[in-house]
């Protein structure tokens, strides 16, 4: 079975939003020397909505007639500055729609334009989601069935889109068009997986809503050569996994656990370690004050990017990389995280355990060597 899916359709889609970026960029600046030229941008076409991507046929495997669990494949495309995303087709009110399969959020989110009715019964006012690279999306939650690789299906509470903008403090974020890799581009939308988390209550986590709890416990593989999900995963399946406890809150919702990451000699930082197939970098710590080896600077800032030997862990487990990608940003108060990336967990399988509110961890080597 194709788990490996990089489409001409999306390299052409590439192309042509890095020409539309570019040519706003010459836009602007010939609007500074010559104003009349101003007209310019309407003519490019690069206002022209992508129609919604379509979805590869889904597709599972039972892993010893189903005995040690469901794999469901995973699908690399290429979006915003070539950036990788796992895709996974999911049927949402009967139509096919194509999302990203994110580890780092909570709850299914599409855009409101690809559905393929109207008039759903609601289930939450609008909030927003705001993004790593800047983006933040926005809509109402509305109840809509859903079905993923064949399920029977369920209903569930997802957030339909209908604003893709740039954060206040991203104002030239890769949104800047009113669409972004992830919604409305490459895919049509968030499908997370991911544990709770204190400030998004949005949507109802869309595994564990399946019929038969069949996605109560289940594990990502993210390695580009042959990422999958798999439901239900055996005990024999997942001996090797180091186990961690979840954070778990008055409410009883199951967050995610602490950890802490060592970032070469100049700091350790402890915060709610999130693993986030939908991030596409390797390590981002959001920290609500700033380190003193670094400058200070507004909420959603970057105050320093670079290369270092780091590692990060979570109870008995530890994971190394040498020369590994570390990005810091200012965090609001109390929002500290310490997120690991799509980059960051091509070694690393991530097992999420609901009913014992464990998050398994097992990597392919203890530690990684990034540079030569």
């Amino acid at each position: 079975m194709p788990l490996l899916s990089v489409t001409g359709y999306a390299v052409r889609r590439h192309l042509r939003r890095r020409w539309c970026h570019l040519w706003r960029r010459l836009a602007a600046a010939a609007l500074v020397a010559i104003p009349t030229l101003g007209t310019l941008a309407t003519l490019s076409g690069c206002a022209v909505t992508f129609p919604a991507p379509t979805p590869p046929a889904p597709s599972v495997s039972l892993i010893n007639g189903g005995k040690d669990g469901v794999a469901i494949p995973l699908h690399v495309e290429r979006a915003d500055e070539d950036h990788a995303r796992l895709g996974l087709p999911v049927v949402l009110d009967g139509k096919p729609v194509y999302l990203v399969l994110d580890t780092g959020t909570q709850g299914v989110r599409v855009l409101k334009s690809v559905l393929p009715g109207s008039g759903y019964a609601s289930a939450a006012p609008s909030s927003t989601l705001l993004l790593a690279n800047g983006a933040q999306v926005s809509g109402a939650s509305v109840k809509l069935p859903m079905t993923v690789a064949g399920s029977k299906p369920v209903t569930i509470d997802a957030q339909t889109v209908d604003t893709v903008s740039c954060q206040p403090t991203s104002k030239r974020c890769v949104a800047m068009d009113g669409y972004t890799g992830e919604f409305g581009w490459a895919f049509s939308g968030l499908f997370g997986v991911g544990a709770a988390q204190p400030d998004d209550t949005c949507c109802t986590q869309p595994l564990r809503a399946l019929a038969g709890h069949i996605g109560e416990r289940y594990a990502v593989h993210a390695n580009f050569d042959r990422p999958y999900l798999l439901l239900s995963p055996s005990g024999a399946i997942t001996k090797d996994y180091t186990m961690v406890p979840m954070t778990v809150a008055q409410d009883g919702t199951v967050q995610w656990p602490r950890g802490c990451i060592n970032v070469g000699d100049k700091m350790t930082f402890c915060a709610p370690l999130v693993f986030a197939t939908a991030t596409t970098g390797m390590i981002r710590v959001e920290i609500d004050t700033a380190p003193n080896w670094t400058g200070d600077d507004g909420v959603g800032k970057v105050l320093v990017q670079g290369n270092y030997n780091a590692a990060i862990g979570s109870g008995n487990w530890v994971h190394r990389y040498d020369d590994a990608q570390v990005t810091i940003v200012k965090a609001r108060p109390g929002a500290n995280r310490i997120v690991v990336g799509l980059m960051g967990m091509q070694n690393i399988d991530v097992l999420f355990d609901f009913p014992r509110a464990q998050l398994g961890l097992r990597a392919s080597q203890p530690i990684e060597k990034l540079s030569p």
